[in-house]
């Protein structure tokens, strides 16, 4: 049956709309999968960067000294590559010649790991790469011992962990490095707790006994804000010739301590500093010398009586303290 030229009109303008709709939906496809090949080109670009890696479990201070376990494993994207990440061989002991895992143990049986610490302040979540960490070469010496120290100005925010240099500033605002970068193993109020070698103890023990007798001194502590990346500072006390003799004599400090004491000693800028600032501060209360220190002596053994009283009341009845 002929159609009407209505009918072929009408015909004729469904095939081409209908044609148009192809050609647009052909375009809008080819544009979708040209989109999904992008997404997935993009996702598998995201997925190459996902890597399992060590993310610090909590916040660590600078100069921390830490394990394996104070980080976490966690699947993370990063452009970090795998030889800048730490693995837990970084904290076994290597054999330098073949480059092997060598095991060691304490004296229970238990795996030591290398001591590390943290060079840098590190958030919570961060990842650990290796010039984060450092090992720590805190051989204990047969001379060394714990120190509980009460008389030294603590700064106010101080807290354990802490790396500190202790300084003794005169009345004329002269002021000396007398130990320096020692890590407070533990502080309360007035109290810190600290390890010491021998000389460092005869050194400190000089300033302590200088630091009563002069009046308007002070012996105070100071903390490194960056431990992990800063060098321990120079000291530049000099003790005094009878403390000098006295180290040079004593068997238990250690003939290294002794040599590095005794240049120091006898460095011309040190031998000034002792007879034109140091001794002549003390010059002027010599006669009164042994009152202060008798009375800077008696406030320390009050102190320290006192808190040891307090600490054994904290442990009665755990049955950490004997009684006769």
């Amino acid at each position: 049956m002929a159609m009407n030229p209505m009918q072929r009109r009408a015909r004729n303008s469904f095939l081409i709309g209908f044609l148009v709709a192809l050609v647009i939906m052909a375009l809008v496809v080819i544009l979708l999968l040209y989109k999904i090949q992008g997404l997935n080109k993009d996702f598998e670009k995201l997925k190459a960067l996902q890597k399992k890696v060590y993310v610090a479990s909590d916040y660590i201070q600078s100069g921390t000294e830490v394990t394996l376990d104070s980080f976490k494993m966690d699947t993370v994207q990063t452009t970090v590559t795998a030889d800048e990440l730490i693995t837990s061989d970084d904290f076994e002991y290597m054999d330098e010649k073949t480059g092997e895992i060598v095991l060691k143990y304490d004296s229970d049986g238990n795996p030591i790991q290398k001591k590390m610490m943290v060079k840098t302040n590190v958030p919570a979540g961060t990842i650990i790469t290796k010039d984060m960490l450092e090992e720590l070469n805190d051989q204990t010496t047969a001379d060394q011992r714990i120190q509980e120290y009460n008389m030294i100005l603590l700064p106010t925010l101080l807290t354990n962990g802490d790396y500190i240099d202790i300084r003794l500033q005169l009345p004329e605002g002269e002021d000396y490095i007398v130990v320096s970068k020692k890590k407070v193993i533990y502080t309360d109020e007035t109290t810190i707790w600290i390890k010491m070698s021998e000389d460092e103890i005869l050194t400190l023990g000089n300033a302590i006994v200088e630091a009563y007798t002069i009046v308007g001194s002070k012996l105070y502590a100071t903390t490194y804000p960056e431990a992990g990346r800063q060098e321990a500072a120079q000291p530049t006390y000099a003790v005094s010739q009878a403390v000098m003799n006295l180290i040079n004599t004593n068997p238990n400090v250690r003939t290294e301590a002794r040599e590095g004491l005794w240049a120091r000693y006898r460095d011309q800028e040190q031998v000034e500093q002792r007879n034109n600032h140091i001794n002549k501060a003390l010059e002027g209360f010599y006669d009164g010398m042994k009152e202060s220190v008798e009375a800077g002596l008696q406030e320390e053994i009050t102190k320290r009586q006192e808190g040891r009283t307090e600490y054994v009341e904290s442990l009665e009845g755990t049955g950490s303290v004997g009684t006769n």
